[in-house]
């Protein structure tokens, strides 16, 4: 919990309280099972429909399992409710983008070298 607490005393700039919270999280990704480290992995989805204000977060990875399962994108995003069309262009339209963010990960790259 100290992690995300703003910079105290001891660290003298948010750069390092930066660098501090990204180190943290590194120990704790090593200490994670693979299963574990995958959820860490994936990318956020709105919690909420930017238009409408209805929660669809703990919806994206359903969506994905009926994707999986050869819905259609349709036939998906009516299985789980999602009438609005704003709330189904939330999920349609949703990017994963982790991974290729990860790639430029500036803080590591600048402690190894």
């Amino acid at each position: 919990m100290a992690e995300t607490t703003p910079p105290s005393n001891n660290l003298k700039s948010r750069s390092e309280h930066s660098r501090a919270v990204e180190k943290a999280g590194r120990v704790k990704r090593r200490e994670l099972g693979k299963s574990q480290e995958q959820e860490l992995k994936r990318m956020i989805i709105p919690v909420r429909c930017f238009t409408c204000g209805k929660v669809i977060g703990n919806k994206w990875d359903t969506y994905l399992d009926l994707l999986q399962a050869d819905y259609t994108e349709g036939d998906a995003l009516d299985a789980l409710g999602l009438v609005r069309y704003c709330c189904r262009r939330m999920l349609m339209t949703h990017v994963d983008l982790i991974e290729k963010l990860l790639n430029y990960n500036t803080l590591e790259k600048s402690e190894t070298s």
